[in-house]
């Protein structure tokens, strides 16, 4: 009887270990998603291991996270998970996840509230004015920088709405990211043409810069330089080929509304 007990006990602090690094898998997948750097989530994750009592080996890709964590009462627990969808950039979200990490650092949580607080992260969202008002003043001030008149930069905010409305109907239902940014791109463009052909006054090509770039992938490019400078090369290059790829989208569904309303 005493064995079984021994056994229960042991079976069971192995799946509060597993569920422990499910919860650390679900940090990183979370700020990987959000736009964190592959080092800085290596980083955090290597941390929160350390910080219950293990030895972490982390590795991390653009989509993919792999986690061995070494107890010193001999458990050895490992998880891979791969991560999609990360291109939804979200600092706030970011800034709460490396709170909630130095907090689990300097205080380890139970597994249990550990859930509780990356559910109340993981459900948290921006109201859909700010997403509305950030995209309407950031077409606006890009197309008055590159030359635009006032009225250009007025309707280029009023197409950066289309856009919004778009990401928040197509985007749930889009698997693949290149396609879907070239489909968004020539609705706007063509949108654009048309409103163009109607009123002369307008100039299409700043309207369409201050739209443009809402959609560029910069974050992203820049992120790619970022990792291959620090020696993560091979997510650089892979976040490299794809912003490339995203703007070739981009420029291809532009061009592909010039030539229908030319």
């Amino acid at each position: 009887m005493t064995e079984n007990k021994h056994s229960q006990n042991r079976d069971s602090d192995s799946i509060n270990k597993e569920r422990l690094l499910e919860r650390i898998l679900d940090i990183g997948e979370l700020m990987l998603q959000s736009g964190a750097e592959i080092n800085r989530v290596e980083d955090t994750l290597c941390r929160l291991g350390r910080a219950y009592g293990a030895t972490p080996d982390v590795y991390v890709i653009v989509f993919s996270i792999a986690i061995t964590l070494r107890f010193s009462d001999g458990v050895t627990v490992t998880q891979t998970r791969r991560v999609g969808d990360n291109d939804n950039i979200d600092f706030e979200r970011l800034d709460r996840l490396n709170d909630l990490s130095r907090r689990c650092c300097s205080s380890p949580m139970t597994v249990s509230a550990l859930e509780r607080e990356i559910d109340r992260i993981r459900q948290r969202t921006n109201p859909v004015w700010i997403l509305i008002l950030g995209n309407a003043l950031g077409a606006f001030s890009f197309s008055v920088f590159f030359g635009g008149s006032v009225p250009d930069g007025l309707a280029a905010a009023l197409f950066s709405l289309l856009i919004v409305l778009l990401q928040c109907t197509l985007g749930k239902y889009s698997t693949n990211r290149i396609l879907y940014t070239m489909v968004v791109s020539a609705i706007v463009g063509l949108g654009i043409g048309a409103i163009c052909r109607v009123v002369p006054y307008f100039s299409r090509p700043m309207i369409m810069i201050g739209d443009i770039m809402l959609l560029n992938p910069g974050i992203t490019m820049i992120n790619a330089v970022r990792e291959m400078m620090v020696g993560n090369t091979i997510s650089g290059e892979i976040r490299l080929i794809e912003s490339f790829t995203w703007a070739l989208a981009l420029a291809a569904g532009f061009m592909l509304a010039i030539h229908m309303t030319a």
